[in-house]
């Protein structure tokens, strides 16, 4: 899983972990996101989400992947990678986006989906 989600004491931290591709969502890691948030401990004050890496936050949607696919497949991508973005948004606790390098496309929406956003 290039997601990974860890505790420091009341936090949750969401790394995206794909580097060498910006940080870039796949369809398998916009499900892996998703499971991730449903998952978060109700006693979790805050969530941090950030890249690993030094030059991305989030590059959006895979491109290399969505060229693979149908439009039917692409649209179904984007339909999940709302409902992920939107069960951010409505977290019970605050979100921080903690950008540290490029957020482009979905990478920003991403990021806009926190409650806040520290570059």
């Amino acid at each position: 899983m290039a997601i990974h989600m860890s505790r420091i004491d009341e936090l949750a931290l969401i790394t995206l972990d794909r580097p060498e591709a910006l940080n870039a969502l796949s369809f398998a890691q916009l499900h892996d996101l998703n499971r991730l948030l449903d998952s978060i401990s109700p006693d979790v004050r805050a969530l941090l989400v950030t890249g690993s890496g030094d030059r991305a936050f989030c590059a959006g949607a895979d491109i290399k992947e969505l060229m693979g696919r149908t439009l039917v497949e692409q649209r179904a991508g984007a339909v999940l990678g709302h409902s992920v973005l939107d069960k951010l948004d409505q977290l019970p606790m605050p979100s921080i986006a903690l950008i540290n390098g490029y957020a482009f496309g979905g990478g920003l929406e991403l990021a806009l989906a926190c409650t806040f956003r520290l570059a």
